[in-house]
């Protein structure tokens, strides 16, 4: 596959030059790659069934790359999770199971992807967050600088606040609105409150300063002759769910049908997979459906997939007008998951497929299998070797991910075989959970009956917890004996990965 890339990119920018070429950016054989994250995106795409949520740039994204049904994060957190994809490892060999700690402190000898990419000859920039702050082991060759003047939630209040008193045009006006906003300082991003906050339409976000870097960059032409590594961080749909009032108008409340969840769902399961993150949720109640409540978070979170959508859209149209879109990988994916109240939940840091799952696609030019998919499982870690090696790039030794490129070359590959790893902490109790393309065994701490055991092919909403159902005493048998092998795997720090 990858000597098969670098044919087909040679061969498209060495055949026929013209006059207008010389108006062209300047191309490098080798591709540019636009590694694209996600902020808590879960599986609410038409691509996984759900119709109802208008994304046609993700799902024509899909249709001109391929689309990994089953792929999975190493942990439900932000830090933890991009500690992880960034560098090519688990989190126990990283050593970062919540946000705060970095890379850099806890495993200084790890190399991240940027750091690669720069090492060999790429001009590197950062829109938006992928690492988290502070966490890069080299320094930005452009990064966006451009700040938001207010935060989410102020921009929202700032709309009340003239739809009921009028436009800020006196000095009574301009000290009330001084006095109101000075109240909500900080937007609560960490989510003591969750909230739906609409923004008056043609008012810039995180997200549209992001874009605005980007196209920047690619007007001026700033990367110059280099090809480049953009890492462009999607901060929506991550709370608060802030997004333009066009989106919100596209979920009419009544028209948004949540699923029920069974009332005996957590019959079977055990209380510590439970995560209380539905207390910073107004009228949320474990155990019910609050399906009101429900409805307008959903509304939100669905504006931000639609807001997030429209702009990869415009990303895609500017690599197309600048000549790029030919030359780019484009890798797609979300951080994590995150339950908008299925198994009563809501957010992240739980061991389910809603919270563990991503969207992943890897977009090739010209490779010919786009538009096909993987059921394969797979693990965010493994796009960090899969891209170098599409480039011909050579990994560092602490890299412990899988590359894709068989499933690229064939997506219907058989021999490409590896279960999948996610841990989630309750406390100083590790839980952690191994999926095979069928079951998922999940495990808290070292009690073997504190324990789930999962069958998609029969269940695949997780609602019927089969460990101590005899007919699946094999089945248990063998998943115990995968997920000790793969924690064991996982936990391996070689002598240079110190």
């Amino acid at each position: 596959m990858k000597t098969y890339i670098l044919l087909i990119l040679a061969l498209c920018f060495s055949l026929g030059t013209t006059a207008d070429d010389k108006k062209k950016p300047k191309k490098s054989i080798r591709p540019n790659v636009l590694f694209i994250s996600v902020d808590d995106l879960n599986m609410h795409l038409p691509s996984f069934g759900y119709d109802n949520v208008k994304a046609p740039n993700i799902e024509s994204l899909k249709e001109q790359g391929i689309l990994f049904r089953q792929a999975y994060c190493q942990y439900p957190v932000c830090g933890p999770s991009r500690a992880s994809f960034l560098t090519s490892m688990y989190p126990a060999q990283t050593k970062i199971f919540t946000n705060g700690p970095h890379v850099t402190d806890t495993r200084p000898d790890a190399v991240s992807i940027g750091k690669v990419f720069q090492d060999n000859g790429y001009w590197v920039a950062n829109a938006g967050k992928v690492y988290h702050p502070g966490a890069e082991d080299f320094t930005w060759d452009a990064k966006r600088t451009k700040k938001m003047k207010e935060n989410d939630l102020v921009l929202h209040l700032k709309d009340k606040f003239e739809k009921e008193y009028g436009p800020i045009d006196s000095p009574e006006k301009e000290k009330a609105w001084e006095v109101l906003k000075k109240q909500y300082s900080d937007d609560d991003r960490q989510g003591k409150h969750a909230l739906p906050l609409p923004i008056k339409d043609g008012i810039p976000l995180e997200d549209d300063l992001n874009l605005e870097a980007f196209n920047q960059w690619m007007d001026q032409q700033t990367y110059g002759d280099q090809p480049f590594f953009i890492a462009y961080g999607f901060h929506k749909p991550h709370v608060q769910y802030t997004a333009p009032q066009r989106f919100f108008d596209l979920y009419p409340l009544d028209e948004i049908q949540p699923e029920k969840v069974p009332m005996d769902d957590w019959n079977t399961k055990p209380l510590i997979a439970n995560w209380k993150r539905y207390e910073a949720f107004e009228d949320i109640y474990f155990g019910l459906g609050s399906m009101d409540a429900r409805k307008r978070y959903m509304q939100g979170y669905y504006a931000c997939i639609s807001y997030i959508d429209d702009i990869l859209g415009q990303l895609v149209t500017t690599l197309k007008e600048k000549g790029l879109w030919e030359n780019t990988i484009i890798v797609f994916f979300s951080d994590h998951g995150y339950h908008m109240g299925n198994h009563f939940l809501y957010g992240k840091v739980s061991l389910y497929e809603e919270s563990a799952k991503s969207p992943l696609i890897i977009r090739i030019p010209d490779n010919k299998n786009n538009g096909m998919e993987v059921m394969t499982t797979v693990e965010l870690m493994d796009v960090y070797p899969t891209i170098t090696e599409l480039i011909g790039l050579e990994n560092p030794s602490t890299v412990k991910g899988t590359s894709l490129v068989p499933l690229l070359d064939n997506p219907k590959n058989k021999a490409f075989q590896k279960p999948a790893l996610t841990y989630a902490k309750r406390g100083e109790l590790l839980g952690t959970s191994v999926r095979t393309d069928r079951y998922r065994y999940t495990q808290w701490g070292d009690d073997p009956t504190q324990s789930e055991l999962y069958d998609y092919e029969v269940d695949p909403k997780e609602y019927k917890n089969k460990v101590n159902d005899p007919e699946y005493a094999e089945v248990l048998k063998e998943m115990r004996e995968i997920f000790h092998l793969k924690v064991e795997e996982a936990s391996v720090i070689d002598a240079k990965m110190k």
